[in-house]
């Protein structure tokens, strides 16, 4: 089910209200908000999906661990207000370590930081894990996949693959997961660990994956350990999967140059994000611009 307009307030410090596309390109400089604003999208549509218990838990930890620190990933999250089209999630600060999730004003998850210990060599303190709890579903409509730029981190590679197998069963890929030596089960790819293969062929076949058993995909700096040739492989993929809508992040004007010669305007638009505002654009007035992207249109 497609978003049609977006509102967020004080997520991570972001404001912004935009319509939405099938596909949009999310530019601007750093520090505007780009990936908060994929995250407030994800954040809230989880809540609204039919993603089961454990990957809500593990899609949480995941995001809060692709910001590096868990406690100031989680408190930038609290007292914000993302509307979707008619449904509005907030998430309200309990105490510095609690936050509760309702969608229109009815509580449906608790997400809760607790610590324990980390010991290694040269290295001890506290260990902070985040711990997300749904209480019950309401509006279940959407099936989103968020892919990072630390998309082989925190199981994200097996959260991703399982998810698509549950959904998709007739998906065929040279992915499986099997038991590794040590006993944990781990995604493989030809006979190879995910994790030593690729970056780039991981995350082509992680969204490759995704774009065939979600409705709404996000995808921070899409460009981020792919070749050209790849990124034009996976624009040519979003423009085949028509019942999912995509937003993603990119800093490279010819990625916005590549979706022009694949996308029309009637399709996809960009959205710019600057520390000022932010404003939307056709994406043919982009894809023929010339100068860099942080040059576009301060608002």
């Amino acid at each position: 089910m497609n978003i049609s307009e977006v509102v967020v307030e004080g997520f991570r410090g972001l404001k912004i209200a935009t319509r939405l596309k099938r596909v949009n390109i999310v530019v601007g400089e750093n520090g505007s908000g780009k990936t908060s604003f994929l995250e407030s999208i994800f954040m809230s549509t989880l809540f609204q999906s039919d993603i089961n218990d454990n990957d809500i838990q593990n899609s949480v930890i995941y995001i809060l661990n692709s910001r590096g620190d868990i406690l100031s990933a989680f408190s930038t999250v609290s007292d914000s207000k993302v509307r979707l089209d008619d449904v509005i999630t907030q998430f309200k600060k309990i105490d510095p370590y609690s936050i509760d999730v309702e969608i229109n004003n009815e509580k449906v998850a608790e997400i809760r930081v607790k610590s324990g210990i980390l010991i290694a060599e040269n290295l001890s303190g506290p260990l902070f894990l985040p711990i997300a709890r749904p209480i019950k579903r309401v509006n279940i409509k959407y099936s989103p996949l968020y892919i990072s730029t630390f998309f082989d981190s925190s199981g994200n590679p097996e959260r991703i693959y399982s998810i698509s197998k549950r959904k998709n069963k007739k998906i065929e890929s040279n992915f499986e997961i099997l038991q590794d030596e040590y006993g944990q089960f781990k995604l493989y790819y030809d006979g190879l660990p995910v994790y030593v293969m690729g970056r780039g062929l991981l995350k082509r076949e992680l969204i490759k994956l995704a774009l065939m058993s979600s409705d709404i995909l996000l995808i921070d700096e899409i460009e981020d350990s792919l070749h050209p040739d790849l990124v034009m492989e996976v624009l040519n993929d979003i423009k085949r999967e028509e019942g999912v809508q995509v937003i993603f992040t990119t800093h490279v004007n010819e990625v916005a140059k590549m979706a022009g010669k694949v996308l029309n305007d009637s399709e996809a638009q960009v959205i710019y994000l600057s520390k000022a505002g932010y404003k939307t654009y056709k994406l043919s007035e982009i894809s023929e611009f010339e100068k860099p992207l942080s040059w576009l249109g301060y608002v």
